[in-house]
């Protein structure tokens, strides 16, 4: 007998009549046929990407017509092929069709592409944009590991057309335990766009386009070219002397671990650079990479998942997690050093 947790995913597995009718169409529309540019793209500030559409068939859905959405997002640069995987995996409900298009990940940060393909002749046009209401941040099940994200619609260049494409960012907290090779967990459905604005309630009304949700669950294997250092070099930091014990370095994020007997109990005392006063445990430390033609790479201003210890209580440990990431992925292969409170340490 099957286990009734399993019988709906087994469901999903069958292909229907209609997107037997979409998988064969494709492939006789590829038959014959010079490749074309695809009618769809999105921009990014600085970035001019050239997407090559393909046939992604999910192993649970029927096949669609869709791009890589992270990498038409980020561009098909070094960073991005360093650290992505095409994932291609559909699944159809009620004729709605999600397909999760590929990620690129480390230890730290997700960056995930989905394009939802509605019926045919469905328009998806609303100027504001589409939202889930059912929705949550990839999960991994098998780890102890917290994090957060979000999610933004990307720009449409044929908004008449039915499809959306999404790209979600989330960011965790890694104590030793890799994303890599785990299972990966993602729940979207409940489609809404608002409608119009009630004053009473001081909230959006919602008009909802699908009440389908879709979860997907695979296991998440990335390529691995990070960079790991334990320098064991003395810094200055928070008006004390410690250490800086280890050092990470991928194309989506850099995590700095500062260590030292000095940093417990920093909760105490406000840093002398310290605008206004305002306290801060993680904010001002500089961190600068370098290429190995000398130029200087900007990290983003949050620092998602960064952390320390060493409040009050004298038996917490005195250590500064640090993590920051770029605006977009970097060529770890031509990274040279990493500068860290003034404190250079060479990457090659």
């Amino acid at each position: 007998m099957i286990d009734e947790r399993y019988r709906d995913e087994l469901n999903q597995i069958r292909l229907t009549q209609e997107s037997r009718e979409d998988l064969a169409r494709a492939l006789a529309a590829r038959q014959g046929k010079p490749a074309q540019r695809p009618r769809r793209r999105w921009s990014r500030t600085a970035v001019a990407a050239a997407v090559v559409a393909a046939i992604l068939v999910g192993s649970v859905g029927a096949a669609v017509v869709v791009p890589p959405v992270v990498r038409s997002y980020f561009g098909d640069s070094a960073g991005y092929r360093q650290s992505a995987v095409e994932l291609g995996q559909s699944i159809t409900k009620n004729g709605w069709t999600m397909t999760l298009t590929d990620c690129m990940a480390d230890d730290y940060t997700i960056y995930l592409g989905v394009t939802l393909t509605a019926p045919e002749g469905t328009v998806l046009d609303w100027a504001d944009g589409y939202h889930f209401d059912d929705w949550s941040s990839p999960t991994f099940p098998d780890l102890d590991m917290a994090g957060s994200g979000s999610y933004e619609q990307l720009e449409d260049d044929d908004p008449t057309d039915n499809q959306l494409s999404f790209i979600f960012t989330a960011y965790y907290i890694s104590e030793g335990e890799s994303l890599n090779g785990s299972t990966m967990e993602i729940t979207l459905g409940k489609l809404y766009h608002n409608t119009v604005w009630n004053e009473k309630e001081k909230e959006w009304e919602r008009s909802y386009d699908c009440d389908a949700t879709w979860t997907f669950r695979t296991t998440l294997n990335y390529p691995d070219h990070t960079i790991r250092l334990e320098p064991d070099l003395p810094v200055h930091t928070r008006d004390v002397d410690a250490t800086i014990t280890e050092v990470v370095v991928s194309p989506l994020s850099v995590y700095v671990c500062i260590e030292g007997d000095a940093l417990k109990g920093h909760h105490s005392w406000v840093p002398k650079n310290a605008p206004d006063g305002w306290y801060g445990c993680i904010e001002y430390q500089d961190i600068t990479l370098y290429t190995k033609d000398g130029t200087a790479i900007p990290m983003m201003d949050d620092q998602a998942c960064s952390g320390c210890s060493g409040g009050t209580d004298p038996t917490e440990d005195g250590w500064l997690h640090l993590v920051r990431r770029p605006d977009t992925p970097l060529d770890v292969e031509n990274l040279a050093s990493i500068s860290v409170c003034g404190v250079e340490i060479p990457l090659t």
